[in-house]
């Protein structure tokens, strides 16, 4: 993914997962993300839904703009976050 900030390029990740669980029908579950100036490289692993096991309670339709927050904290980690619409 590239977009002009971080906060795009997190909402633009999120709706590609998204995307990639509904097209799949997967689940995912580790991420492993390299960004480097408003470039994202993601790999993802995960495992096709089971509903007996999983029991999914809503589908996640996307990412959206509301409370989109991406920082790094005081001790180098990174926050993000963002409502999604379901």
């Amino acid at each position: 993914c590239d977009a002009p900030d971080d906060e795009l390029l997190l909402t633009d990740w999120l709706n590609a997962i998204v995307f990639e669980m509904a097209t799949r029908k997967m689940l995912f579950g580790r991420f492993k993300v390299e960004l480097v100036d408003h470039r994202l490289q993601g790999w993802m692993s995960g495992e096709p839904v089971d509903i007996l096991r999983h029991q999914p309670a809503v589908e996640v339709k996307g990412a959206t703009f509301t409370e989109l927050l991406v920082r790094q904290d005081q001790q180098g980690g990174w926050v993000a976050q963002c409502v999604v619409d379901v």
